[in-house]
């Protein structure tokens, strides 16, 4: 996984954009192609936040015995 929080000046117009409340996460094509189903999970405790990215790979599902 990569992750990128300086964003200045970079064209991220090909990006897909999650979304929830104030919380943007970026999805480069590549992976939104590969996806079959990509999850934000949000959760706050008291005055700290956390975020998790989880995503199921299209062919999952197929590959399984």
């Amino acid at each position: 996984m990569s992750v990128d929080t300086y964003l200045k000046g970079k064209d991220t117009s090909r990006y897909t954009r999650l979304e929830h409340e104030d919380l943007a996460v970026l999805l480069s094509p590549a992976l939104v192609r590969w996806a079959r189903k990509v999850h934000l999970d949000v959760s706050t405790f008291l005055f700290r936040r956390r975020f998790a990215v989880s995503v199921e790979h299209q062919h999952t599902a197929a590959c399984q015995h």
